[in-house]
């Protein structure tokens, strides 16, 4: 339901209308249909002598560019028409005028044929009638803005002053008094995590002594973004000015976010909050009270303190959740226990389980580039940063989810030097094999991983054999080109861009599709791209980001196979 007031000017034309004997107001639904001549219904005080005022809505511009908008229609769009008497009792559009939206609403004021004689006569600006009525008009329109500020009052996007304090006190927010500390701090992405990452509002970090700052607001890294900052307030007014570089540790883990810090000194707010900035707040702090729904219970579980992550089945009166405890203790449970009691939907059963743990490990064979492999502490290096990454990657996979090749080869080749990896998954009780499917309700503990060689690329002129690259390309076409044209056109620059690579001038999804770019024909889907290279027994995936070729001297690229997969929509 929304509000609108009535403005001065409809006010008094409704006035005049009304004190000379008109009819205002009357309402009229537009029936379906383009006949050349649009008549509408009869109007209810018939015959009419003329309409002197007519509104409704018209759709303006075409296309896409389309839109309905407000409009007052003159005698050049419509006329009066008469029934079986011959007296005019309907009003019909002109062919060549504006015609309202069909099934919208038209609102009519008019004289009928008969009326009363009016009392009072005398209209004229400046007389004592018109004086009167303008003044009862002003004033009912005074009244409507008060009754808009009113209704604005009671919304979290329109209140202002104490009426916000009074809205967002609903959702447990109140507004911080001068002095409440406040500090900006930055989150940063882990190495080798691909997609979007996430951090909740009300995300707490803390310093070396537990004092804790909590996000105001969420935080979202999309693909390919490296850091993003926020505004976060202390605990409670009595919290610590902190130092910078202070706050580095989240209270609960994150996934996807490799370090959090504060740059600059926290600060106390010189003025109490202002609007803006409490209204953001409190939209965050919904996700903290809403209750009875699926989301808001997964947020409240993921939000105690010892939870890594969570998922959730539906099923009619009950729901099954499969917890991942990155600290299994009594108190851990029963604080899930009790964010479920105090989410769950009333009448709706929640099954609390927690997600059974496999331990997976994994070994790897990494090839460096150049002629020589590392050795020494450059070695051990490269492999602890290898372990690393494809360790947080294992224990990132949520319950019932996929350890993909792709991932794992991603993970792996974030080493700038590393331009091929071998790597076999080795589930507790399984065969070895390089993707894992979990069943439902299973996650992944991160077992033994381990570098088992390195080894240097071979690079020894006039031995080197052709390189093969297969291009796995996903793309919306644009109107009116097919994907023969889109394929022949791809497939003469995949040619000339293969032709060019060199020792110095490697193979790169980036600059493959650089190449391959037509703005006028197609758009790629660059996250989903991949390229696979089979250098002899030697094998690639590169991905928008991720990993290069280089053709040893001499050796040339040749081009595959090329797969376009068309995509629906723009």
């Amino acid at each position: 339901m929304s509000y609108v007031p009535r403005a001065y000017p409809d006010i008094v034309r409704d006035l005049l209308t009304t004190l000379t004997g008109g009819v205002v107001r009357e309402q009229i639904t537009v029936p379906a249909g383009d006949e050349p001549v649009l008549v509408l219904q009869q109007l209810a005080q018939r015959p009419v002598r003329r309409v002197s005022h007519l509104t409704g809505r018209i759709t303006a511009g075409k296309g896409a560019n389309a839109r309905e908008i407000d409009y007052r229609f003159t005698p050049a769009d419509f006329e009066l028409v008469g029934g079986e008497g011959g007296e005019p009792d309907a009003i019909a559009f002109r062919p060549g005028g504006r015609r309202p939206v069909p099934l919208s609403t038209v609102v009519v004021n008019y004289y009928p044929l008969v009326a009363s004689p009016a009392p009072l006569t005398d209209l004229n600006v400046g007389s004592v009638t018109r004086t009167l009525l303008e003044s009862v008009a002003r004033e009912l329109a005074e009244q409507y803005e008060h009754l808009r500020l009113v209704y604005e009052s009671a919304f979290v996007d329109s209140a202002t002053g104490t009426s916000l304090d009074q809205v967002v006190a609903l959702v447990g927010a109140q507004r911080l008094p001068a002095g409440f500390p406040v500090v900006t701090l930055r989150f940063t992405r882990a190495a080798g995590v691909l997609g979007q990452v996430t951090v909740p509002a009300g995300t707490a970090v803390v310093d070396a002594a537990g004092n804790r700052y909590l996000t105001t607001a969420a935080l979202t890294l999309e693909p390919g973004e490296p850091e993003r900052s926020v505004q976060a307030r202390g605990e409670t007014q009595a919290t610590p000015v902190v130092a910078a570089g202070a706050l580095d540790r989240p209270a609960v883990l994150i996934a996807g976010v490799g370090q959090v810090t504060n740059p600059e000194p926290a600060r106390g707010l010189i003025a109490p909050e202002s609007d803006p900035d409490l209204r953001r707040r409190a939209k965050a702090a919904l996700h903290g009270v809403v209750r009875g729904t699926t989301d808001a219970l997964l947020f409240a579980v993921r939000s105690v303190p010892g939870v890594k992550d969570a998922t959730l089945t539906e099923a009619p009166g009950e729901v099954t959740l499969t917890v991942v405890y990155e600290q299994d203790t009594a108190e851990v449970r029963r604080q899930v226990q009790l964010a479920i009691d105090d989410t769950r939907a009333a009448g709706i059963r929640v099954h609390n389980g927690a997600a059974e743990p496999l331990t997976v490990g994994a070994r790897m064979r990494l090839t460096v580039a150049g002629k020589t492999a590392p050795v020494g502490s450059e070695l051990a290096e490269l492999s602890t940063g290898a372990v690393d990454r494809i360790t947080t990657l294992l224990r990132g996979i949520a319950p019932g989810g996929k350890i993909r090749r792709a991932q794992l080869a991603g993970q792996a080749l974030a080493d700038p030097r590393v331009v091929d990896a071998e790597i076999t998954l080795l589930p507790e009780g399984g065969a070895e094999t390089d993707e894992l499917q979990l069943p439902e309700g299973v996650t992944v503990k991160a077992g033994n991983v381990e570098v088992t060689g390195v080894e240097a690329e071979e690079a020894t002129a006039g031995s080197a054999t052709s390189a093969v690259a297969d291009v796995f390309l996903p793309l919306h076409l644009n109107a009116g080109v097919t994907a023969a044209e889109a394929e022949t056109a791809i497939t003469a620059a995949v040619d000339a861009h293969l032709a060019g690579r060199a020792p110095d001038q490697p193979l790169t999804v980036d600059g493959l599709l650089a190449a391959a770019r037509d703005d006028t024909r197609y758009a790629v889907v660059r996250t989903e791209v991949t390229v696979t290279v089979t250098d002899a027994d030697r094998f690639l995936q590169l991905t928008d980001g991720q990993g290069s070729f280089a053709p040893q001297t001499g050796q040339a690229t040749a081009r595959g196979t090329v797969t376009l997969d068309v995509r629906e929509g723009a």
